[in-house]
């Protein structure tokens, strides 16, 4: 897969997201209609819609920067380094208290 290819999975995987989002709050915002009609309740909505789609905007534009992406793959490989190593120590001790047993 190229980079472009790659790119436009990733916008279009955070479009489907934006757009499930979007269809989510609708929903929710017309079952709050129903309970109590609430002009706060509205503007509420409305804001929190707003700033999840800022969020998802800010999000779309970090990941067709290089740097945010090198970063992202580190914290990956750190996370990933993390993990291992914790679920390297379960097993170990695991191990240990089979053995203390047997």
């Amino acid at each position: 897969m190229t980079q472009s290819q790659s790119q436009s999975q990733s916008q279009s995987q955070w479009s489907e997201v934006s757009d499930r989002l979007e269809a989510l709050a609708l929903k929710l915002k017309l079952h709050l209609e129903q309970s109590q009609d609430s002009e706060e309740v509205t503007e509420a909505l409305g804001r929190l819609r707003q700033s999840v789609q800022d969020a998802f905007d800010a999000a779309g534009t970090a990941v067709r920067d290089e740097a945010v992406r090198s970063d992202v793959r580190d914290v990956g490989r750190l996370l990933t380094d993390a993990v291992s190593t914790t679920l390297a120590r379960v097993s170990e001790d695991i191990r240990d208290a089979f053995a203390r047993k047997s």
